[in-house]
């Protein structure tokens, strides 16, 4: 677990949150249910990887999904936060960057 990018990756959630809670009450809702993991990764009281994290239904059964933003970076924390890039992963977002132009 890359600490350093663990922290950056609740950063941009919780700035990416702020931007849109103002402005649906959903997002205010998702930010207040991963509030204590992001407050966590940011002061290192996370040293091991966790199964799961709050929030996901959010962007599965709500309407979060319309925020690209607030998606992706829900989903660099969410790796961050269970243990970081696998091999897999890595690969499958190197194809995709590759495919970029």
């Amino acid at each position: 677990m890359d600490l350093e990018r663990f922290k950056r990756s609740a950063l941009e959630l919780e700035d990416e949150a702020r931007h849109y809670a103002a402005m649906d009450p959903q997002v205010k809702c998702f930010a207040g249910s991963v509030e204590g993991i992001t407050a966590d990764a940011k002061t290192e009281r996370i040293l091991a990887p966790l199964d799961h994290i709050p929030g996901d239904y959010y962007f599965y059964e709500g309407t979060l999904w319309q925020y690209r933003d607030l998606e992706s970076a829900f989903a660099r924390f969410r790796i961050e936060v269970t243990g970081g890039e696998t091999p897999a992963v890595k690969a499958a977002l190197d194809a995709i960057r590759a495919t970029k132009p």
